[in-house]
């Protein structure tokens, strides 16, 4: 498979990021990534789910050779695999843990959200282009010498002096420090139908970020770890397309800093199955296969999202978004009804200006000021809705029965 290069590639999702324009709200949900947190495929985006209490869990594996160098979960010989869960805050933070071993080692993360680009989305001029930002840490922990599949670690056999197992780096992986890692990233998100009421509703999302640690530091291997790097620099596409009204198919391509990922995540109900195709522009296995890098693999991914509080109030939630939506209703219907005022004021004044009588001057001085208040009221009225919409919870994801 060819792959653009990577100044064309970089131009591309740079420019693409500065050119969506502010519209109306788009309703944008990230898969889980395969090691930390939400995202895309391997890299995080800016953005944390609004609702707090909601949370996610879930299991993961890769075709790695070589991934006899770490002990992985116990799928299988070839399969290095992965456990993650966390849960977001008041709009603005998602905390969790990666277990990647079962030895086990395991890493927290934490992602912090900057800018939110819904609290700018539908203002004129440049501020309406606002996208999100975000900073997090990755593998928040003592094991500083795991590489970006997780791998680093085995459990050296007991000795007469020392009875208990201890983790050990393995050769491979002595100059890895990984621990704490940084990144900052920026995200912009939008529906096609945003643009044009005509065009499907189709969502897209855009990030472009950066990071030290598992984005940067090779071990010293160089071009044996990956022939594609980028120096820490990661960004990544994602299209959603909307089978049923319970269900969302997200497509993605992206470059996590070391190669090239692509593929597809299916979630109905908040149960989310996803398969992918990763290190792309490595090529087939070649004659480096016993260690885990430098060939393309397959993953996947099986996850669950609900929202802690919906679990334990059942339909407190999906009573509170109901009496939203009617609250919604009853502002756009006062919204319209005001908008035909002000269209029957606009051609009242308008038949007064043909007529040019002077004795109808004050009766069209009256009727402007109608509609000035008119328009004032109508702003309110749409600036009320515009922040209900942004407080609005997601419908409540019922737990698989």
């Amino acid at each position: 498979m060819r792959v653009m290069s990577m100044t064309r590639w970089w131009s591309a999702l740079a420019a693409l990021l500065c050119l969506v324009p502010g519209t109306t709200r788009a309703q944008q949900v990230y898969p889980q990534t395969l090691y930390w947190g939400s995202g895309l495929i391997d890299i995080p985006v800016a953005w944390v789910s609004p609702l707090s209490g909601d949370f996610a869990l879930g299991f993961s594996g890769k075709t790695v050779k070589g991934s006899e160098l770490s002990s992985g979960l116990g799928v299988g010989k070839g399969i290095n695999s992965n456990f993650a869960l966390y849960a977001s805050f008041l709009r603005h933070a998602e905390i969790g843990v990666s277990v990647y071993s079962d030895a086990p080692e395991w890493g927290f993360f934490g992602r912090g959200l900057l800018l939110n680009e819904e609290d700018f989305r539908g203002r004129q001029g440049i501020t309406g282009w606002i996208p999100s930002l975000a900073v997090g840490l990755e593998n928040v922990g003592p094991y500083s010498k795991v590489d970006r599949f997780g791998l680093g670690y085995f459990l050296a056999p007991p000795s007469n002096s020392d009875p208990n197992r201890a983790h050990e780096a393995d050769s491979l992986h002595q100059n890895f420090s990984t621990a704490e890692t940084v990144y900052g990233v920026a995200t912009k998100s939008f529906s096609l139908s945003e643009l044009n009421k005509d065009w499907p509703n189709v969502g897209l999302s855009f990030s472009l970020g950066y990071g030290n640690g598992l984005f940067k530091d090779d071990g010293g291997l160089g071009a044996a770890y990956s022939h594609h790097a980028t120096g820490g620099v990661f960004g990544g596409v994602k299209m959603d397309v909307y089978p049923s009204p319970r269900s969302v198919i997200s497509f993605m391509f992206e470059n996590n800093a070391w190669d090239y990922n692509m593929g597809a995540v299916l979630n109905w109900r908040g149960i989310q199955a996803g398969l992918y195709w990763t290190e792309i522009g490595a090529g087939g296995v070649s004659d480096t296969a016993h260690t885990p890098y430098n060939y393309d693999k397959f993953a996947f991914m099986v996850g669950w999202q609900s929202n802690v509080f919906g679990l334990l109030r059942g339909n407190v939630l999906k009573d509170r978004v109901a009496q939203l939506e009617a609250e919604q209703k009853s502002l756009q219907a006062e919204i319209d009804a005001r908008q035909k005022r002000v269209a029957s004021l606009e051609l009242e004044i308008a038949s007064y200006h043909a007529q040019n009588l002077l004795d109808i001057e004050q009766r069209r001085a009256q009727a402007e000021q109608a509609l000035n208040a008119e328009r004032e009221a109508l702003k309110r009225l749409e600036e009320r809705l515009r922040k209900l919409e942004q407080t609005t919870p997601p419908p409540q994801q019922n737990p698989p029965k």
